[in-house]
């Protein structure tokens, strides 16, 4: 395979970015009417997740390990679309989809490459398609054996803490395992749009999984306004590696900071250490004002249990959850966004540091923490960007980077 020259058509063909895009999903749909109920109405972050996938495979050629185990999980991960055909029976993603994509993608490289895509050059981005395609099928069948391509979820509860934050909880179709502190994406089936969530809770006996959704835009705003108990959602495979590897130093104390709906990672966090023998931790929760300490009563709760297994240290609690906003009559907390708070209650040397928020509080807490003393790979944030695949998003996530996927938009 000549990577080289894929390599160089690539970059002559990602110019035209969205439009090639565009042209692309337009051909398959003609190509596999079916296809198209597989997709959202909007297919904006549609267009970004070809083209930032696309990518990564063509940058990857040269390294067919990494490769492998990118278009495998991506396979993996791509069982759960589904759609219905032009008679409305249910369409299960299959390898004739694959066969389909593969001719309007090279249709697709025809029309944006012109003269320069040489018969030559066909066979070579042909071949590499029809391995990854291969790699992709590998990927889905192994995961058939050990899980089912997404889970059914019925929701038990819907409560309105604030007029733009929900709070429920959903009970799968089966159990759903899952790490503290990683998301899953969530489909409302009538609106055909995946979006991450994280679970606010450590995983229960009964397998429920509690979230925590703002109003942000389409999709969350129809959680808050419109989801009630007895209503059906979709749960994909969980997916994150950095926030849930909280434990990767058990012996070093934790300092967790949140703001907003990015409590809910940090809170299912929490859980699991009150779960074991317990760790000592200090949650920083920060909001404009009391009224966005949405889940205070939770918290409260958590705060006055011991850990499950014991705790060593007799006389001091394991739990130090601290409540800050930035703006409040007659509160008698701290003041200040939660990063000035957690650096005053600082210093924070051999601690390990999780970050929640939106991108603006992850960056400027991040970089807060930084300037006080903590070094950079104490800190653990994460992204979930709605316009990248789940493994394409884990691949990513080397650095410090934002999270803003705990609430969907």
């Amino acid at each position: 395979m000549d990577s080289a020259a894929l390599r160089q058509s690539w970059s002559q063909f990602s110019a035209a970015g969205p439009e090639a895009a565009k042209y692309f999903y337009a051909t398959l749909f003609v190509v596999a009417p079916e296809a198209r109920s597989m997709f959202p109405t909007n297919m904006q972050y549609q267009e970004d997740k070809l083209l930032a996938a696309l990518g990564h495979i063509i940058t990857s050629l040269d390294d067919p390990q990494a490769l492998a185990v990118f278009a495998q999980r991506l396979g993996a991960d791509h069982r759960r679309f589904h759609g219905h055909d032009q008679r409305g029976n249910p369409v299960v993603l299959g390898e004739r989809h694959y066969i389909w994509v593969g001719q309007a993608l090279l249709a697709t490289l025809e029309r944006f490459l012109g003269p320069y895509f040489t018969p030559a050059l066909r066979a070579q981005w042909a071949a590499a398609y029809e391995l990854v395609a291969k790699m992709m099928l590998d990927g889905a069948a192994e995961a058939e054996r050990s899980s089912p391509p997404h889970w059914e979820a019925e929701v038990v509860t819907a409560e309105r803490r604030r007029a733009d934050i929900m709070v429920f909880t959903v009970r799968p179709n089966y159990l759903c395992n899952y790490r503290p502190g990683q998301s899953l994406p969530v489909q409302v089936p009538q609106l055909r749009t995946w979006r991450y969530l994280s679970p606010a809770n450590a995983p229960r006996a009964d397998g429920t999984i509690e979230f925590h959704v703002r109003a942000a835009g389409r999709f969350s705003t129809h959680l808050v306004r419109r989801l009630r108990a007895g209503e059906r959602l979709l749960l994909g495979h969980p997916t994150g590696a950095a926030l849930s590897s909280y434990d990767r130093s058990p012996h070093l104390p934790l300092l967790l900071i949140a703001g907003g709906t990015g409590l809910a990672p940090l809170r299912a966090v929490v859980e699991a250490v009150q779960q074991g023998a317990g760790r000592r931790t200090t949650l920083v929760v920060g909001g404009r004002t009391p009224d966005d300490l949405y889940d205070e009563a939770a918290l409260s709760r958590l705060a006055a249990m011991p850990p499950a297994a014991g705790w060593q240290h007799a006389g001091t609690g394991w739990l130090r959850y601290v409540p800050t906003v930035e703006t409040g009559w007659g509160w008698q907390g701290a003041i200040g966004r939660a990063g000035d708070t957690a650096v005053r209650l600082g210093p924070w040397a051999d601690t390990e540091v999780l970050v929640c928020g939106s991108p603006e509080m992850t960056r400027d807490t991040v970089a807060l923490l930084v300037r006080s003393g903590v070094a950079p790979e104490q800190i653990l944030t994460e992204s979930y960007d709605h316009s990248l695949y789940p493994p394409l998003a884990e691949a990513g996530a080397v650095g410090l980077r934002d999270f803003s996927g705990t609430g969907a938009r």
